[in-house]
């Protein structure tokens, strides 16, 4: 403790007292906590402790966040590209001329330019031989509503359990290498009733899924508290994440042709471990033992034709 001390240059110093039997020293020390009254905490810090435990959210909470929850009947409402929380049911693969992969990086979700060539990718990886990659229009249903949605590969092969790659060469060891061809293993995106984060694109018609979840008890949650068919109410809750947690970390515009993925998905299945695979993250199949086709090697073919 410095007493009648002075801040100093090269020139002067100050005088500096240690242990000293100093009032303002003894009056200094008697206002210091007891080691009791350290373990009990104050009421700010117990504020403190519960403000901050108040940022802790739910999984169906970061899911609707800075997202529209509304029914599938409205979507063809929709204007502009618009984030929207839903859910629905898979029907039916669309009829159309394109196939159910298409050719990408080996490192993120990019479209090649060319399957046949070697390139490299804008994020910077070399590619000697672009690989396949899921990207699947299935309709999804609600009630009498029906919109088309884009699977894109990270939540296929989360469901599927295998990659769009070992999927087209089992294919092809097979004898079969029309890509209009939909393997039996693709049925089982079919059928689900699920909850949908997309970007709804009505220039095109069509949702490009970002994330999805089928456990059935987070289904019906953001069903019943979320969703509304007038969206006059409920979808507010969709704003108690805040911003500054920065749940959308690179979220990107999709575009109709497909080139890019969303960013994450969370896959949710009853009495499992809730499955992330996010953009840029490749899914270990090999270590989670999901590299083998169900059986064997595919029997039957589905063979969608385009409508002429």
């Amino acid at each position: 403790m410095v007493k009648d001390g002075q801040v100093s240059n090269a020139w002067s110093g100050s005088k500096l007292l240690i242990n000293e039997d100093i009032p303002e020293i003894q009056d200094f020390m008697s206002k210091l906590p007891t080691n009791e009254q350290k373990e009990k905490p104050t009421q700010s810090a117990k504020s403190l402790s519960n403000w901050s435990g108040g940022s802790q959210y739910s999984p169906v909470e970061r899911f609707v966040h800075n997202a529209k929850c509304m029914s599938l009947s409205q979507f063809c409402k929709i204007k502009h590209e618009t984030l929207c929380v839903t859910v629905a049911t898979t029907l039916k693969f669309v009829v159309s001329k394109y196939e159910w992969f298409y050719y990408g990086c080996t490192r993120c979700s990019s479209k090649a330019p060319n399957p046949e060539k070697a390139y490299e990718c804008s994020c910077g990886q070399k590619v000697e031989q672009p690989i396949p990659r899921y990207k699947i229009e299935i309709y999804v249903s609600n009630g009498e509503s029906k919109y088309r949605f884009v699977f894109w590969d990270s939540e296929c092969a989360a469901i599927l359990g295998m990659t769009a790659e070992f999927m087209h060469n089992s294919m092809v060891e097979n004898g079969e290498d029309d890509p209009m061809v939909y393997p039996d293993e693709l049925e089982m995106l079919l059928n689900k009733k699920m909850a949908f984060r997309v970007k709804v694109q009505p220039t095109f018609s069509q949702a490009s899924v970002w994330k999805l979840c089928d456990d059935e008890a987070f289904v019906k949650e953001i069903e019943n508290d979320y969703i509304v068919e007038n969206n006059q109410s409920k979808t507010e809750y969709a704003k108690l994440v805040p911003n500054k947690e920065n749940l959308e970390t690179s979220a990107q515009i999709l575009s109709a042709s497909g080139e890019n993925d969303p960013e994450s998905i969370i896959l949710m299945t009853p009495a499992k471990d809730v499955v992330i695979a996010d953009k840029g993250e490749e899914v270990d199949f090999e270590a989670s033992g999901a590299t083998q086709l169900s059986g064997t090697k595919p029997s039957k073919k589905l063979k969608i034709e385009p409508s002429s």
